[in-house]
C-alpha cells in the first residue's frame, strides 16, 4: 500500500503552489466577497445602518457648532448643519435670544441623534454579522462537501490533521475577515468618510494636512501587509501540524502508553506548538508596532492642524462654533483610522486562510465522466493488462494485471504483503484512476459507468472497519441504505452473526457506538461491517481481509453465513487464511504487483510454486 510522507512542520503539500500562483488580495477579497451576493439586501440593510450611525457622529460635532455660536450670539448661528436644519423646522419667538433657542433645541436633537446612532450601530452590525455567519457557513460547508468528494490521492497528499484545521482553524480565519474586519472597514471607514466631508464642508484648506500624511500611513499598512500575510500563512499551516500531532497522540494513545512513546509524542507536540506560539508572536510584534507608527503620524497631523488653524489669518474666517466643531471632527478622526489600521492583521490572516480554501475549492473532484448506469451488474469483471503507479514516473505498484471473475463466481487474490491485492479492489472501485489497461465490468469500461452508479454495484468489508458516532441501526442502514426497516437490518446482523452481542446492549440497535466503534471489540466492528455488506446486497462482494480481527471461533460460524452470502454473487476474496479461499473458483497468485499464477486450489497445489509455499504457511502472511 502507498505511505503516506508528513510534511516537516510549519508546511503543507501544495502549500508552495498556491503560494506562487496566489492572487491579488483584492481579488482573494472581492471573491470572498461573492459570497454575499445571496444576502446582498441584507447587506445593503447593514451599510445604510452604518451610514445613519457615522452621519449621527458628524452631526454631533456640529451641534459643538451651535451651541457655541449660540452662546456667542453669532450671526453665523444659522450656517451650521444642525443648526440650518432646526431653524427650518421650528421658528423662534420673537422675543427669544439664540442661546435660549439651542437650551431648548440642542436636548432635543441630542437625543434624537443618540437614538438614531444607535440604532444604526445595531442595524449594521446585526445586518453584517447575519451575512457574515451565512458566508462562512456556506464556505465551511463548501470545503467540507469538497473533501468528500477529493480523490484519494489528495487523501495520500495531506495530513488529516491539516485538513481537519481548514474546516476548523481557517474557517474562523475567514470569519474574522469577513464578519470583524468587514465590520470595522464598513463602520469606521463611512465615519472617516463622513467626518472628512465635514472638514471639507468647513474649510477644505486645512484638510490637506490630514492628505498629507496619507502617503506615510499607506506605506506602513503596506509594508506590515506583507509581513501579516507571511507570518499568517505560518501560522495556519503549524495549526495544522498541532492537530495533526494532537490526533495522531490521542487516537493512538494505547500504543503511545504501551511502547514507552509519551515523551516522543509530548515533545513533537511541544515542538509544533512552539512554532505555533513563535509565529503568533511575529505577528503581534508586527500588529503591535504598525498601530503606534500610524497613532504618530495621525498626532503630528493633529498637532499641524491645530498650529495652522491658530493662525490669525486661519481664525478670521472662522466663528468660534465652527473652528470647535473642526477641531472635534478632526478629532474624531483618530479612532476610525486607528480602528482600520489596526484591522489590517486580521484582514491579512483571513486572506491568507481565504486564499487556502480557495486553493483546495478548486481542486478537480473525483473525475466522473461516465454515462452509463445500469440497475443492477450482472458481475463479470475483467481485469486487462493492469498498471498503476501511485505518483507518475515512479515504479509501478501494478504490472500487467490481467484475469478474469465470472459473474456469480469467486476468485481470491493472494500474495505477501505489499504484493498489490488491496491496491486492485481499490481500482475496481475506482478510488484511483489507471496508469494504464483497462477493468471492465459486464464489458463496459469502469470509466464509462456514473461514478456512483459504479459504487452501487459493490459492497466491500475491509481489514479497516469505519464506523461511526451514531446508532447501530444508522451504521449497518448507512448512506444510501438509510431507511431501512428494522426487520431487514436484523436480518443483516443476523446473517453477519452479530445478533447475539447487538441484543445484549443496552438499547440494542438503537445504542449509540463512540469515536471509530468505541465501546465495541474489533470482531464486534467486523460483524457490523459484514452485516452492512450484507444488507447492500450489491453483485460484487469484496472481501479484505473480512474476518481478520476475529477468533477461531466466531471465524467459522461467519465463514458459514458468508458462503450463503456469496452464492450468485460475484465474490473477491482477500485474506491470508481464510477457508474460503480453497473452496473459491479460481485464486490469483500476486506477487510485486503482477500475476504469478492463477488456477484451481488444486491446481495450483499440484504446481508447487508460491501458492503452495504460502498454504503451507496456512496464510500466515
Amino acid at each position: 500500500m502507498h505511505k503516506q510522507v508528513a510534511p516537516p512542520p510549519g508546511q503543507n503539500p501544495g502549500e508552495d503552489l498556491h503560494r506562487s500562483a496566489k492572487s491579488g488580495d483584492w481579488r482573494i477579497y472581492l471573491r470572498l466577497l461573492g459570497y454575499v451576493r445571496p444576502y446582498w439586501f441584507i447587506f445593503f440593510m447593514s451599510i445604510f445602518g452604518y451610514i445613519i450611525y457615522s452621519s449621527c457622529n458628524v452631526l454631533l460635532a456640529s451641534v459643538m457648532q451651535f451651541i457655541l455660536d449660540a452662546i456667542g450670539e453669532s450671526s453665523e448661528v444659522r450656517s451650521g448643519l444642525v443648526s440650518g436644519a432646526v431653524y427650518s423646522l421650528f421658528s423662534k419667538d420673537s422675543g427669544m435670544t439664540d442661546q435660549e433657542f439651542a437650551r431648548i433645541s440642542v436636548p432635543i436633537v441630542m437625543i434624537f441623534l443618540a437614538a438614531m446612532r444607535g440604532t444604526g450601530f445595531f442595524v449594521g452590525g446585526y445586518f453584517i454579522n447575519h451575512v457574515a455567519t451565512s458566508v462562512v457557513h456556506n464556505l465551511r460547508c463548501q470545503l467540507f462537501d469538497k473533501l468528500l468528494d477529493a480523490p484519494s490521492a489528495y487523501y495520500d497528499q495531506h495530513t488529516g490533521g491539516s485538513l481537519i484545521s481548514k474546516i476548523t482553524y481557517n474557517v474562523e480565519q475567514v470569519t474574522g475577515a469577513v464578519t470583524k474586519a468587514l465590520k470595522i472597514i464598513m463602520r469606521e471607514g463611512f465615519s472617516v468618510i463622513m467626518l472628512f466631508s465635514y472638514m471639507l464642508y468647513v474649510n477644505w484648506q486645512l484638510c490637506l494636512v490630514f492628505i498629507a500624511v496619507s502617503p506615510f500611513i499607506a506605506f506602513v499598512v503596506a509594508v506590515m501587509g506583507k509581513h501579516f500575510r507571511r507570518y499568517s500563512r505560518r501560522i495556519q499551516s503549524s495549526m495544522g501540524d498541532v492537530t495533526q500531532v494532537s490526533n495522531e497522540s490521542i487516537g493512538g494513545y494505547r500504543e503511545v502508553r504501551l511502547f514507552g512513546g509519551r515523551e516522543q509524542e509530548s515533545t513533537k507536540f511541544e515542538n509544533a506548538s512552539e512554532y505555533y506560539r513563535a509565529q503568533s508572536m511575529k505577528l503581534t510584534f508586527a500588529d503591535s508596532i504598525s498601530t503606534p507608527i500610524i497613532q504618530s503620524f495621525i498626532a503630528i497631523a493633529l498637532a499641524a492642524l491645530v498650529w495652522f488653524s491658530l493662525s490669525p489669518d486661519i481664525m478670521e474666517n472662522f466663528t468660534a462654533g465652527q473652528f470647535a466643531a473642526f477641531l472635534t471632527a478632526a478629532g474624531q478622526l483618530g479612532k476610525p483610522i486607528r480602528q482600520l489600521s489596526g484591522v489590517q492583521s486580521i484582514i491579512q490572516r483571513g486572506l491568507a486562510a481565504a486564499e487556502d480554501l480557495f486553493y483546495h475549492l478548486d481542486l478537480d473532484s473525483e473525475p466522473d465522466a461516465g454515462e452509463h448506469v445500469t440497475e443492477r451488474a450482472q458481475g463479470t469483471i475483467e481485469f486487462k493488462a493492469v498498471e498503476f503507479r501511485y505518483i507518475p514516473d515512479s515504479a509501478p505498484v501494478l504490472e500487467d494485471v490481467s484475469f478474469t471473475v465470472e459473474a456469480g463466481k469467486t476468485v481470491a487474490l493472494v500474495g505477501k504483503s505489499g504484493s498489490g491485492k488491496s491496491t486492485l479492489v481499490n481500482l475496481l472501485a475506482r478510488f484511483y484512476p489507471l496508469s494504464g489497461g483497462a477493468i471492465e465490468l459486464d464489458g463496459v469500461p469502469i470509466e464509462s459507468y456514473r461514478l456512483d452508479n459504479l459504487r452501487q454495484q459493490i459492497a466491500q468489508v475491509s481489514q479497516v472497519v469505519g464506523l461511526f458516532n451514531e446508532t447501530l441501526y444508522n451504521n449497518i442502514a448507512y448512506g444510501g441504505l438509510a431507511g431501512a426497516s428494522e426487520e431487514s437490518v436484523l436480518a443483516a446482523a443476523t446473517s453477519a452473526n452479530a445478533l447475539d452481542f447487538i441484543q445484549q446492549l443496552p438499547e440494542g440497535l438503537q445504542t449509540r457506538l463512540g469515536d471509530d466503534g468505541g465501546g465495541l471489540s474489533g470482531g464486534q466492528k467486523q460483524r457490523i461491517a459484514i452485516a452492512r455488506a450484507v444488507l447492500k446486497n450489491a453483485p460484487i462482494l469484496v472481501l479484505d481481509e473480512a474476518t481478520s480481527a476475529l477468533d477461531n471461533e466466531s471465524e467459522h460460524r461467519i465463514q458459514q453465513a458468508l458462503e450463503v452470502i456469496m452464492r450468485n454473487r460475484t465474490t473477491i476474496v482477500i485474506a491470508h487464511r481464510l477457508s474460503t479461499v480453497e473452496n473459491a473458483d479460481r485464486i490469483v497468485v500476486m506477487d510485486a504487483g503482477r500475476v504469478v499464477d492463477q488456477g484451481t486450489h488444486a491446481q495450483l497445489l499440484a504446481r508447487g510454486g508460491l501458492y503452495a509455499q504460502l498454504y503451507h504457511q496456512n496464510f500466515e502472511l
